[in-house]
């Protein structure tokens, strides 16, 4: 009987330990999803490679125009290499799944941020400046890879007064 009862109790836990292990149906069912869906000529994704190899093109000048939130004047505007980047982004994942034990359900809980504190996240957007000055704003903005004419002046804010 005790033969029996072991034999059982380790076909158990052989079992549990090959269901705890393997990917969850969702995890399937979203890589054959993205598998199944090719685009061999999407205007849309070679426009977003584009624009992305121009943002990481260390040599490509930007303009980023800072706009007023009340009648969306240019205030002036900032000559950048890269692209503008939300303040909110981070390098490590924002969130973390927990699973106290094997097999157990698990919880998301909010990961630290890149600095190792917790809380809300920063507002607005930030970029460097081709002098290599990182500035934050709040303001809407207009990015361009070439200047744009504007009926009023734009001081380029990133020039020392004369």
């Amino acid at each position: 009987m005790k033969k029996l009862a072991t034999i059982v109790a380790l076909a158990l836990v052989g079992i549990l330990g090959l269901t705890a292990c393997g990917p969850s149906q969702e995890y399937t069912d979203r890589k054959t999803q993205q598998a199944e869906i090719t685009l061999d000529n999407s205007l849309g994704i070679d426009a977003q490679k584009e624009r992305l190899g121009r943002e990481d093109d260390p040599n490509t000048i930007r303009y980023v125009y800072l706009l007023a939130k009340v009648d969306g004047s240019v205030l002036g505007y900032y000559t950048i290499t890269g692209g503008v980047y939300g303040a909110d982004t981070q390098l490590a994942p924002e969130q973390e799944i927990i699973c106290r034990y094997s097999g157990d359900s698990c919880q998301t809980v909010d990961s630290a941020k890149d600095n190792g504190t917790y809380g809300g996240n920063d507002q607005g957007v930030f970029f460097i400046t081709t002098e290599g000055v990182l500035v934050e704003t709040t303001l809407d903005y207009l990015q361009s890879d070439a200047p744009i004419a504007f009926y009023g002046t734009a001081p380029k804010l990133n020039e020392a007064a004369k």
